[in-house]
């Protein structure tokens, strides 16, 4: 059986943290899942929050990627242009993080 991931804004990211890199599309991603959430507006510029059927929650989000970071970075529009990004992946399992990642290759 296939493992799914669905968007939930208000799932609870305590706690979490970076399990693995994963490098995708970002206007595939705006296409598929829609407008990033607002983050701390320093180190990440937007995050996406999924969780599974069995409420184990995932974070995709830019890390110190943009100008928000580094001036000499990419402008968020400019990352956000891109079809080449590396975004981190968390949560509070490797071996979900993993199995997020598979699925969300399979989406791109």
């Amino acid at each position: 059986m296939t493992k799914t991931f669905t968007l939930n804004e208000n799932a609870d990211v305590c706690g979490t943290s970076l399990k693995l890199r994963t490098t995708v599309s970002y206007p595939k991603l705006l296409e598929l899942f829609g407008e990033p959430l607002e983050s701390d507006g320093y180190k990440v510029s937007g995050e996406w929050i999924f969780e599974d059927d069995k409420g184990n929650v995932i974070t995709l989000y830019d890390w110190k990627s943009t100008k928000l970071y580094d001036p000499d970075y990419p402008s968020i529009s400019e990352l956000r242009a891109d079809t080449d990004v590396e975004l981190h992946i968390g949560g509070n399992d490797i071996a979900i993080a993993n199995t997020f990642n598979t699925w969300l290759q399979k989406q791109l």
